[in-house]
This record gives C-alpha cells, sequence and structure tokens, in this order.
C-alpha cells in the first residue's frame, strides 16, 4: 500500500520539464523585450496574461494592467477590451469578485460600443463564469446562453467550444443532470477536435461529476483521469483542483476502504490549489478536509482546515465584497434597462420621422381631411358624452327598481305577517278556552285517581278494577296534561307572536344586553344538558354607544339566536362522537357574537356557530311561522318567526341569515340607532 501510494504521488505530481505553456510564454516574453510601444505590445501583453491565467493569477493581473495602461494612452480601443476581458479572468481566478465583475462588466460595455462580435462572445462567457463560480446559476445561464447565440452566429468556433462546456456547469449547479450531460458532452467533443487543452480539462471534470451524480463511478473515475493526466502537465489549476476533489468524494462513498484514498486526493486539491493561486479550489479542498478529518475524529487536523477554510471563504465572500457585487450587479440591471429604453426611444424617433415625411408628402390631402377629422371628433365627443349620460341613467334606473323590488317584497313579507298575526291571535283566542278546561278536567282527573288508588291500598276490600288498568289510567292523564301545556305554551307564542313590538322603546346598552342573554341562554342550556360544554367568544364593539329599542323584545330575540346556536354545536358533537365520525382536529363547540357599528345611524349584532349548518331549501323557509326542523317535541317554529317580526317590523330593521351545511351559521341582525 506504502509503494502503491509513493508511485501515485510520483504519477500526480506536476512534471519538472517545461512545458507547453512555458515555452509559449517564453515566445511572447522574448517578443515583449523587443516590441515598441504600439498596439502590438498592447496585444502581446494580453496574450501574456491569458496565458498565466490557470497558472499564475496574480501574473495576469499585472500583464492586463499593462496592456490596459497602455492601450488607453495609444487610444485602442480593441486592446483594451481585450486587456479588460483578461483582466476580469485574472481577478476571478484570484478570489476577488468585485473587482472581476467590475472590469468584466466594463469590457462587456466596451465590446457592445466597438460592435465587435468576438469580443462581445467573450465578454458574456466571462462574466457567466463569473457568476457560476459564485453559485448564482440563473445570471450564469442567462450569460452563457447570449455568447452561445453569439458564437454560432458569427461561427466562432473557438469561443462555441468554450461556452459549450460552460452551459453544462450551469446546469450542473442547478441539479439539472440530463441537460448538463448534453451539454458537456458537446463541449467535450468541440474541445477535442479544435483542439482546446484548457476547456478539454475543465469538461473532462465536470463530466467526471455529473457520472458521478448520477451513480456511475466507473465513468466518473475515468473522466477525472482523463482530466488529471491532459491538466498536470500543463499546470491547469481549476481542472486539477476539480478533478481531484471528484476522486477524493468517490472514494469518500465508499466508507471505510476508501477513506485514506479520499484524504490523498483531497490533500492533492489543496496542494494544487494553493500553487496555483487558486482560492476558490482551496476553499472547496479545504472543507472536505475539515470534514473528513473530523469524521475520523481528529479534531486538532480538522480544526487547521476548518481554520484554512474559513480564511479563504472570508477573502471570496466577505461581506464587503457581497455589497460591492450587489451593488454593481444592480447597476449593471440599470445599465442594461436604460439600453433598452434607448433603443425604444430610438426606434420611436425614427417612427416619428418617418411619419414626418409622410405627413408632409399628403399634406395637401391632411388639409382637406383635418375639417373632416375635426368636425368628426366632436361628434364623437359629444356622443359620448350622451352615451355616458344615458348609461349614468340607466344605472340609476336600474337601482330604483331593485330597491323598489326589494322594498316590495319586504312590504308583502310584512303584510303576509301581519294577516298570519291576525289569524294567529284569533285561532289562540278560540282554542284558549277549550284547551283550557282539558288541562283542567285531566288535572282533576288525575287528581281523584291518585284518591282512588290511595284507598285501594287502604282498604282490604277487593276493587273490581285491576291495579295496573288503574296506573295506565294515570299514566295517560298525565300526558293529556303535559301536551295540554305544550299546547298552551304554542298558544302563548302565537299571542306573542301577533303583539310583538307592543312594548316601549327606552336608550338601551347593546353590549350589556348581549352579554346578559348570552350567559343567560348558556346557563339555561348547561342546566338541561350537564355534559354539555362550549367556547363563547364575544366581539363587542365599546364605540357602540346607547340604540333605542324595546329592550324585553331584542332581549328575547337574542336569547332564542343563542338557544338555536347551542342547539346546533350540540347536535354535530353527537355526530362527531358516534364511532366512525372522529374528526381530526377534534371538534370544538364554538359561539361566536359580534357588535359594531357599520354607519352612523345603523348598529348591527352578528351570531355565529360552528354547528350543523342549513341547506339552502332550509334557509328559505327558516322565518317562516311554525316551520322547525327539530324533532316532535322540541321546538314550534315560532321562535325565529317571532324573532324577525321584533326585528323587522317592530324595529325596522333587517334580519339575515347566511350558512353553509356541515360548517357554520350566521345570523344577522341590523337595528336603526
Amino acid at each position: 500500500m506504502k509503494i502503491l501510494s509513493i508511485f501515485l504521488l510520483w504519477w500526480l505530481m506536476p512534471e519538472a520539464v517545461i512545458t507547453q505553456a512555458d515555452r509559449r510564454i517564453d515566445s511572447l516574453r522574448h517578443q515583449l523585450a523587443t516590441a515598441p510601444p504600439d498596439t502590438t505590445r498592447v496585444l502581446l501583453l494580453a496574450q501574456l496574461a491569458y496565458e498565466h491565467t490557470q497558472t499564475d493569477p496574480l501574473a495576469t493581473i499585472t500583464y492586463g494592467k499593462q496592456a490596459l495602461q497602455l492601450a488607453r494612452q495609444l487610444g485602442f480601443r480593441r486592446g483594451g477590451c481585450w486587456a479588460l476581458v483578461r483582466l476580469g479572468s485574472g481577478f476571478r481566478e484570484a478570489g476577488n469578485y468585485p473587482a472581476a465583475l467590475q472590469v468584466g462588466l466594463q469590457g462587456l460595455r466596451e465590446a457592445e460600443a466597438l460592435r465587435d462580435p468576438e469580443l462581445i462572445g467573450r465578454a458574456y462567457n466571462a462574466l457567466g463564469y463569473q457568476y457560476w463560480e459564485q453559485g448564482n446559476s440563473r445570471p450564469a445561464l442567462a450569460y452563457f446562453l447570449r455568447a452561445k447565440a453569439v458564437a454560432e452566429k458569427s461561427n466562432n468556433r473557438k469561443l462555441l467550444t468554450r461556452v459549450m462546456g460552460n452551459i453544462g456547469n450551469a446546469y450542473q449547479q442547478l441539479n439539472r443532470l440530463d441537460s448538463a450531460l448534453l451539454y458537456l458532452r458537446q463541449g467535450y467533443a468541440l474541445d477535442l477536435s479544435l483542439p482546446d487543452l484548457t476547456s478539454e480539462v475543465g469538461d473532462a471534470a465536470m463530466l467526471g461529476n455529473v457520472y458521478a451524480a448520477l451513480g456511475q463511478p466507473a465513468l466518473a473515475q475515468s473522466y477525472y483521469r482523463r482530466s488529471i493526466r491532459r491538466a498536470r502537465p500543463q499546470r491547469i489549476t481549476f481542472a486539477l483542483c476539480r478533478a481531484y476533489l471528484g476522486q477524493a468524494r468517490l472514494f469518500q462513498r465508499q466508507g471505510r476502504a476508501g477513506a485514506d484514498s479520499a484524504l490523498y486526493y483531497a490533500e492533492q486539491a489543496l496542494r494544487a490549489g494553493q500553487q496555483g493561486h487558486y482560492p476558490k479550489g482551496v476553499l472547496e479542498a479545504s472543507q472536505f478536509l475539515a470534514a473528513a478529518w473530523a469524521a475520523r475524529p481528529d479534531s486538532a487536523t480538522a480544526f487547521r482546515y476548518l481554520t484554512l477554510a474559513s480564511a479563504t471563504r472570508d477573502s471570496l465572500f466577505s461581506l464587503t465584497k457581497i455589497a460591492q457585487l450587489q451593488a454593481l450587479d444592480v447597476s449593471e440591471r440599470l445599465r442594461q434597462q436604460e439600453l433598452a429604453d434607448d433603443m425604444e426611444l430610438a426606434v420611436e424617433a425614427q417612427r416619428r420621422q418617418w411619419l414626418v415625411v409622410a405627413l408632409l408628402s399628403v399634406l395637401p390631402v391632411v388639409l382637406l381631411l383635418w375639417r373632416n377629422i375635426r368636425l368628426k371628433q366632436r361628434a364623437n365627443r359629444q356622443l359620448s358624452l350622451r352615451n355616458q349620460q344615458i348609461a349614468a341613467q340607466r344605472d340609476e334606473l336600474s337601482n330604483a327598481l331593485a330597491q323598489l323590488k326589494t322594498v316590495q317584497e319586504q312590504l308583502v313579507q310584512r303584510e303576509r305577517m301581519a294577516l298570519l298575526g291576525e289569524l294567529t291571535a284569533g285561532i289562540a283566542h278560540e282554542l284558549q278556552n277549550p284547551l283550557n278546561f282539558v288541562k283542567n278536567f285531566a288535572e282533576v282527573s288525575t287528581e281523584l285517581l291518585e284518591e282512588l288508588l290511595e284507598e285501594h291500598h287502604g282498604s282490604e276490600i277487593g276493587v273490581a278494577v285491576e291495579p295496573d288498568t288503574l296506573a295506565g289510567l294515570r299514566q295517560n292523564l298525565q300526558k293529556i296534561s303535559q301536551h295540554g301545556q305544550r299546547a298552551s305554551s304554542i298558544i302563548k307564542d302565537m299571542l306573542e307572536h301577533s303583539r310583538a313590538g307592543s312594548g316601549r322603546r327606552t336608550p338601551t346598552d347593546l353590549n350589556a344586553l348581549v352579554e346578559e342573554s348570552l350567559t343567560l341562554a348558556y346557563q339555561s342550556f348547561c342546566t338541561t344538558d350537564k355534559a354539555f360544554s362550549a367556547t363563547l367568544h364575544q366581539d363587542l364593539d365599546p364605540n357602540l354607544g346607547l340604540v333605542t329599542v324595546v329592550r324585553q323584545d331584542v332581549g328575547r330575540v337574542l336569547l332564542n339566536l343563542f338557544a338555536n346556536a347551542f342547539y346546533a354545536v350540540r347536535q354535530r358533537q353527537q355526530h362527531a362522537a358516534t364511532p366512525g365520525h372522529r374528526p381530526h382536529p377534534p371538534y370544538r363547540p364554538t359561539v361566536t357574537v359580534r357588535t359594531r357599528r357599520p354607519t352612523s345611524q345603523t348598529v348591527e349584532i352578528r351570531v355565529r356557530d360552528n354547528g350543523t349548518g342549513m341547506p339552502e331549501k332550509v334557509q328559505a323557509k327558516v322565518f317562516q311561522p311554525f316551520f322547525t326542523t327539530k324533532p316532535p317535541g322540541e321546538g314550534t317554529g315560532l321562535g325565529l318567526s317571532l324573532s324577525f317580526d321584533i326585528v323587522v317590523q317592530s324595529h325596522g330593521g333587517t334580519f339575515a341569515v347566511e350558512s353553509r351545511e356541515g360548517e357554520f351559521t350566521e345570523f344577522t341582525i341590523s337595528l336603526p340607532g
């Protein structure tokens, strides 16, 4: 194992021989030594900056600055633009993202001003790579796609081979692996055919990452090795960091068997990043090593790598740099918007010029038609004004008709209720006397039967009637008395129905009346059903003030509404408690009452429950006398009818209901006040 590690270390170490890149750099330096300070020297400096991008970004920055300075002195705009693009790449590789973005955007503006497709495509590609390295996949992909369109339009295969792989990188960062694989394969094929070594080793490493994510470690390992084998002699830093770290992650997935190899390749990635002055590679490798040593566990080593990662991250993504990046990004967006606005204004100006030419050519016709147009415009304005007046009158008539129909329906309902009240009063008076006789005689017969039973028990002489027969007779008489009492109660309600609104109106604190009625109704219901309980919510407007009403009549309405609400929530609670109907969350009976003043002339009372609710056909009949949904013996059907008369006829208010079956019921009372 030790011999194998030594062999791998020797095979993967950078070669000591002179690389092709070194030869190119030496040749460029030799030409630069004798080159005069002209445009040729600018291009030589820009090319030297490019050659150092992947091996020594600090040298790239130095040569880029020299090229930019000389280009500006000579007024060589195209050379200055190339210098800006190369300088941006150097700043990016060195981890100075704000400076990279600033000079990159400046280079894009210069390229757009020159209308040079190659420079514009290079600037787009460099800006996309800048955003991709920071993890901003969406803007990166947008810039890459723009660069692709420019490369295809200008048939620039050298630019296209770079862009295709970068698009794949962006899709891989977005976890769209199928799209990433498609573009990376196309880019890799272009790399081999051109050839482009820098793009080739980068795309090979990214293909390894994609295949690793797709669960194909053998293919991933193959591409990592290709990338390392081709990048190592030329010391292409970013590809070495990417491939070494990809191999480290593959071995890490093998668990304990691959732990040593994972650490080895991560160390190789870290060394490559440090030697090539590539902070992003240093950050990723040190983060991996910190986590790997912490898992061993080896706190001291893990802390050392964690400290390195933290320092590198701070140098790349400090708050100051992030703020600078955001400011530059916003500034560029504003610039793009201004360009779009300027373009639109230019198009509009051109249209106006053409319009002026056209108008001058048809000026005689225009003069002849002008008077006719003015007359038509005046007629159209008058017609439009008239149409608006007609529409306003139509709307007023429609509103008046709707109000008239509403008033008519209310009048018909009131007439019906008044007629029914008179009829009810007459029937009640006619039935009251014979019903009293039935009650009285039933009570007398019950008393006589009680005496007879007492004599039967106290005497030894037999009675012809059996005791069971006497007991049954007593039970029947008691039922006659009970039902007679219920009939009397119904007749009493009918009489109250006909006499509703006869009380004297006084200024009343409706909030206090609501609280009193709610408490009274709840206590009464709990007395009848000891196991019942409900949640009461009161939302009472403190600015309601005193309202002139018949206190006892409004109290009767409120008691009836609260009683109905408690009945509805108890019915739903009993249904929820049956086997097979356990709601989630558990059902909690709730009754809510609210008061408010929607206008200065009206007050409103809302009583809402979360009980069984009512279907629409029941809501349409709920205020009709003798209509009830309760079982026989539990309701008379006069409560809501009587309440309707009190609110609408006696007080001139409105009474409405809104309900949804199985969910809630809400009654709304509106009173003048």
